[in-house]
């Protein structure tokens, strides 16, 4: 079990996708990856599950939270889209 909190933050591009590359490859291998994020496209673009805190809470795969309407109200949201 590997416990991540924003281990990419302050990283330049390269170097965050060499460590997403090699957070993949441990994960591949059997390691089970828990990572805290605010970068909520990443970590659907990475994750299997994703929990959700905040406004509607919650707790899936993230084939079911892009099909909740708290992803999609939030993903509008920082997309400048509105409330």
């Amino acid at each position: 079990l590997l416990l991540l909190d924003e281990p990419v933050s302050g990283l330049d591009p390269m170097a965050t996708a060499e460590l997403y590359g090699l957070i993949g490859e441990l994960n591949r291998e059997g390691m089970t990856i828990l990572m805290i994020s605010h970068d909520v496209n990443t970590a659907l673009r990475y994750a299997s599950h994703i929990l959700h805190i905040g406004g509607a809470n919650f707790f899936g795969t993230k084939q079911d939270y892009m099909r909740s309407g708290g992803a999609r109200r939030y993903l509008r949201r920082k997309e400048g889209g509105g409330k």
